[in-house]
């Protein structure tokens, strides 16, 4: 069985207390210079803030129970006098931190950070909140992508069993976390604040501003998961649209078309030969350079497939790699897999990921026979339904899986070829919001706010709270990366 990841934030009310250089004090919280984590083996400089933590209860509606610690960073602003209202950035998944994830968007808020303070705040269950992972058993190939279903229950029980002293599973849902976002605005002794939210964080967004919605001055939301949606249960046919319409604009290229005919053709022939016959291959370890024996199946072929459309720099290879594997040269997809299962492994906090998902997803997950014939199947929704059924969970609100709606100022943006949250999600979305508009980037995947002039749109949105005036002719300069003609680059 696939194991994949779905994929795969201030004129304070409490004045600005004169503290030393080395800590500030914002509201009831005192902030100490840190240095954010580093997830992953590859060397990177330590990126500076100040941090502190706020004790909240594992269960808000017990009495006496366990307390966790949420683990906050404050980016400080450049001005002095810093607007009252700061911007949390929200972390996708579910189960990414967004102390770690900062280091990929902080060139996003650089104009932010002129005027106004951003806040990290781990969401319970990921990063230094009261991490909830789920431990890899001994005696399962980290190589291994494939997971029998009964394996995955078995998992599952396991998994409950080593955090029982620590986690109760049933307590690390977005409804908790909205909860604790709320004290943390409440300690920081602000009246409103700002939320950029990406991916699975753009669920926790709507969430939160559908119980506080006094609280949101602006919502922006990059790559949105309606509320509607059971997450996973459109991922097959998400991933199959945007690998005909990018591989497509290879095959109508003259250089890439003459160089690798129809890959998506190329793509679904390797995919039945796996599935009718897998095998093992030989691949030396992108990170210990050994040669190692790894499984060669469909599993391989969908994570790499997968993940290479999340960005169109990577994107870019999908052709090139394909051709290799049809030839025999199996290296490149092999190592990618590897690679992208470890970060991503790196990143997600597994059993936050999985609290979330059985408790607000797995209900809406029923068999799809019409995704049979598609890369990816229907092995997540069979994987979904098996762990799930061992997890414990809490009724969600009855209002949970209604849309957001309500005069909240609104951007949502979605890239044109998105894999997981195509744009048809943003204009879903949007419907309900009568000061909300929708912006496609075009050529592009998943999480765009980086992309070309959206730092620009996205600090001006937060400046004026007013989605509609924004001047978004800029996003037509976009365009999709050229295809790699082999892995030296593009053509000149």
């Amino acid at each position: 069985m696939r194991r994949m990841i779905v994929p795969g934030l201030l004129l304070c009310a409490v004045a600005l207390v004169a503290a030393p250089a080395h800590a500030r004090q914002l509201g009831q919280l005192n902030f100490e210079k840190c240095e954010l984590p580093v997830v992953g083996t590859r060397p990177t400089n330590p990126l500076n803030a100040e941090c502190t933590t706020l004790k909240v209860p594992e269960n808000w509606d017990g009495e006496g129970g366990r307390e966790i610690e949420l683990a906050i960073a404050l980016v400080p602003s450049r001005s002095p006098k810093p607007e009252p209202d700061p911007v949390f950035m929200l972390a996708g998944g579910p189960g990414q931190s967004a102390r770690e994830s900062w280091r990929q968007v902080a060139g996003v808020f650089q104009d932010v950070l002129a005027n106004r303070n951003v806040i990290l705040l781990d969401q319970r269950g990921t990063g230094a909140s009261n991490r909830f992972n789920c431990p890899e058993p001994e005696n399962l190939d980290p190589n291994v992508v494939d997971i029998d279903p009964d394996m995955a229950a078995s998992l599952a029980q396991s998994c409950l069993e080593s955090v029982r002293k620590t986690h109760d599973a049933r307590f690390y849902s977005t409804e908790d976390a909205a909860r604790d976002l709320e004290r943390v605005r409440e300690a920081l002794g602000v009246e409103q604040i700002n939320l950029v939210g990406v991916s699975y964080g753009t669920r926790m967004g709507q969430i939160y501003t559908k119980r506080y919605p006094t609280r949101v001055r602006t919502l922006l939301l990059d790559s949105v998961v309606p509320n509607e949606l059971a997450l996973g249960t459109e991922h097959a046919i998400n991933l199959e649209d945007a690998l005909k319409a990018q591989l497509a604009r290879c095959q109508a290229d003259a250089e890439c078309g003459a160089k690798f005919g129809d890959p998506y053709a190329t793509l679904k022939q390797l995919a039945a030969e796996l599935r009718e016959r897998p095998r093992t291959a030989t691949m030396r370890n992108p990170r210990t350079f050994e040669s190692v024996e790894v499984p060669l199946n469909t599993g391989s072929l969908a994570v790499v497939a997968r993940m290479y459309m999340y960005s169109g720099e990577i994107t870019a290879l999908l052709p090139v790699t394909l051709q290799e594997a049809r030839e025999g040269r199996f290296d490149a997809l092999l190592a990618q897999a590897s690679m992208m299962s470890d970060d991503l492994g790196s990143q997600i906090a597994s059993g936050m990921h999985w609290s979330v998902l059985c408790a607000e997803d797995a209900a809406g997950f029923q068999p799809r026979p019409q995704d049979d014939e598609l890369l990816l199947g229907q092995d997540f929704i069979v994987m979904v339904t098996h762990w799930c059924a061992q997890w414990p969970r809490r009724p969600i609100p009855a209002d949970f899986h209604e849309p957001m709606s309500g005069d909240t100022p609104t951007l949502i943006l979605s890239g044109e070829f998105d894999p997981v949250t195509p744009p048809r999600y943003g204009d879903q979305v949007a419907r309900n919001l009568p000061r909300g508009r929708h912006l496609v980037v075009p050529g592009q995947g998943h999480s765009v706010m980086g992309r070309g002039c959206g730092p620009k749109l996205l600090s001006e949105f937060i400046k004026t709270a007013d989605a509609k005036a924004l001047d978004a002719d800029c996003l037509q300069e976009q365009t999709p990366a050229p295809f790699f003609l082999n892995f030296s680059g593009s053509a000149p």
